[in-house]
């Protein structure tokens, strides 16, 4: 009996010391838009909100700074994604874009749709645009144009280690830039269910102890 009280206390702490890390998938489709002036909206791919301050889904906050945003089917598309008009363009005053874990824990960015980048408000881009996607460890890269809506191809940003284990990222402009929005941010890879490699390795020391713990005690 002793012995097996004493393999049961190991399994219980090989799992919890390995842990698992799952991935977040945010479409702004289903979470919580909060609204300047009070009250909230959930976003369902065919309403549009263009007075929103921050929004919430699958625990994380993307909040407008220096302007309301705007999130839902903003293109006419069936498709939720937000929007917002810079202070350096003509048509709002937002300074910044930050996104941040609710919990205050770190995390990785892997991968997001650009959708608008361009200094002329619903049109096409100059190419002048200097929007920059920045992370908190001090990181910045310079975001590729693009024209307003979903016509032509949609910029896929994918992110490099530079975008690992960071507290917060957020979206700046240096120049003359109007519109811009985005969609489908992949945060946390690998995907749900799966351990992360590293999870998994400390799990294959925690059970290489076990069976040593084991031998002993037989």
């Amino acid at each position: 009996m002793k012995r097996t009280l004493v393999v049961l206390a190991a399994v219980a702490m090989v799992l919890a010391t390995a842990g698992t890390s799952f991935g977040a998938f945010i479409d702004f489709t289903g979470g919580t838009a909060y609204l300047s002036g009070g009250g909230t909206a959930v976003p369902n791919n065919s309403m549009v909100w263009s007075n929103v301050d921050y929004y919430e889904e699958n625990g994380f906050k993307l909040d407008f700074i220096g302007d309301v945003g705007i999130i839902g089917d903003y293109y006419s598309a069936g498709n939720d994604v937000i929007h917002g008009h810079w202070a350096s363009g003509n048509y709002g005053t937002l300074t910044s874009i930050v996104v941040t874990k609710l919990d205050g824990t770190p995390f990785d960015l892997n991968y997001f749709i650009l959708t608008s980048n361009t200094d002329t408000g619903g049109g096409a881009d100059s190419g002048n645009e200097q929007t920059w996607i920045n992370a908190s460890n001090g990181y910045s890269q310079l975001l590729p144009t693009d024209d307003w809506g979903f016509a032509g191809t949609n910029p896929q940003i994918f992110l490099g280690t530079q975008f690992d284990n960071v507290m917060w990222f957020s979206f700046t402009v240096t120049n003359s830039v109007d519109c811009f929005g985005m969609d489908n941010f992949y945060i946390d890879e690998p995907a749900p269910g799966i351990p992360a490699p590293g999870s998994l390795l400390l799990a294959s020391m925690g059970l290489a102890g076990l069976a040593k713990i084991r031998r002993r005690f037989a």
